[in-house]
């Protein structure tokens, strides 16, 4: 007559303790993924604005008097004013969530002289700082957010200088302070 064999407790707990490992190691990555999904935004909103600071800055001499020296115009180039605010203007309504900003939100300067705007909800607040004209022009995009909540803050940012021949470049390094929280 054949027996039949169940599992012992232990074969049963080993099963729970394995399985236990497994989920915790997914959801680790899982939360990782989630949390690098949301960096991506920041990210590519500030490469845009980068560029487009950069564009403005080799345009902006295009509407001198007649008959400036173009040495002279070049002299003159410069980024868009820094941005008032951020938007939002208050960092606390994207800590752990995300920001539904409106049209509004973007049509003061710098945002309409960059053709920058985000339709989507947001999980970072966006401002933009510039300074001096010529050679000595600088313009930082800047964005800050707060991914889980936890009162400390991303901070992504990336510069865009002149070089030698007076055309804008953007840094080829953005930096990152607390990029993971």
């Amino acid at each position: 007559m054949a027996t039949k064999r169940g599992f012992t407790l232990i074969e049963v707990v080993n099963a729970l303790a394995l399985t236990s490992i497994i989920v915790a190691i997914a959801m680790y990555f899982v939360a990782r993924y989630l949390r690098h999904a949301k960096t991506a935004e920041a990210v590519g909103s500030l490469n845009a604005m980068a560029a487009a600071a950069a564009n403005y800055y080799d345009t902006s001499d295009a509407n001198q008097p007649a008959g400036t020296q173009p040495e002279s115009a070049k002299a003159m180039r410069h980024f868009p004013p820094s941005s008032r605010a951020s938007v939002p203007p208050n960092l606390t309504d994207v800590r752990g969530r995300r920001y539904q900003s409106a049209l509004a939100d973007w049509s003061a300067s710098p945002w309409a002289e960059l053709h920058f705007s985000l339709p989507q909800a947001q999980f970072y607040a966006y401002s933009f700082e510039s300074q001096g004209s010529g050679p000595q022009a600088k313009a930082t995009a800047i964005a800050q957010g707060d991914l889980d909540g936890d009162g400390i803050m991303s901070r992504y940012s990336i510069t865009v200088a002149p070089d030698e021949t007076l055309h804008a470049k953007v840094s080829p390094v953005m930096e990152r302070q607390n990029p993971e929280e």
